[in-house]
This record gives C-alpha cells, structure tokens and sequence, in this order.
C-alpha cells in the first residue's frame, strides 16, 4: 500500500448539472485538490518539483463513476500513491460521500516529467529517486 491522503469537498451549487448531478469535469478538480493536498503532507508539491527544473503533466487518467453526487454533499476524496519504477507519479482515487460511505467514483493518473522546455525526460530524476527512497516507494 502506497501512501494516502484523505480531503473534504463540499459539493457546491456551481458544480451540478441541470438534473443536479455533479458535472463530470469537477471531478478533475477534486482529483487535483487531493494531489495538491498529498504533496503538501508528503514534500511533493509542484513548485518543488518545478524548482527541481521539471514539469509533472498528466500522460493518462482513467475515471469510473459509480454513483451520483449532488449539491451539499460531503464527499471524501483519497488519494494514494502507488509504487512505480522510473521517472512517473501514480495514483489511484476513491471518493466517497461522508453520509454513508458510498462509493461515487474512483480513478487513477500517471504523471511523467519534462524538463522546463517541455523536454521528456526518460530518466527518473534525482529528487524523485530520493523522495520514492524515502518513503520505500521503489
């Protein structure tokens, strides 16, 4: 098991359909909350990564929806990543609404790295070797 990191999201007006379902798009929003909420517990943010002179831009999301969400729902979004080999970030999603524990969706992404000139970089780099090392994510 990979480490994990669990938010709160608080379904708004704003985000539900005209048959008052979560449009499927926020969905992305939520995933990226909890990435952003990962990097911070773990030392992974993306200014870090850039600082390191690279990019993390999404290469594949996979999405399932098994359940529909709507306004004011408290929704629990987890996240989790999974050991990889070489120079990618995966994680794989779950989110639950906070009432009842009901399965909504689950997704994971795979993220590579480019240098700042949009170079693909093929090699893991060095920051990413040291932080997998220490989390015994190898």
């Amino acid at each position: 098991m990979g480490l994990s990191e669990t938010i709160r999201v608080q379904v708004r007006f704003s985000e539900v359909d005209s048959i008052k379902m979560v449009w499927h798009g926020h969905y992305i929003t939520y995933m990226e909350d909890a990435r952003e909420a990962f990097g911070r517990k773990y030392g992974l943010e993306y200014m870090y990564i850039y600082d390191c002179g690279y990019l993390a831009p999404m290469f594949d999301i996979k999405m399932r929806y098994h359940q529909t969400a709507t306004v004011d729902d408290i929704l629990l979004v987890t996240i989790t990543c999974r050991p990889a080999k070489g120079a990618k970030l995966v994680f794989d999603y779950e989110i639950r609404k906070e009432k009842d524990n009901a399965l909504v969706f689950t997704a994971e992404s795979t993220q590579l790295f480019t240098t700042h000139e949009g170079e693909f970089e093929p090699s893991c780099p060095s920051f990413l070797t040291e932080w997998k090392k220490r989390y015994s994510l190898e």
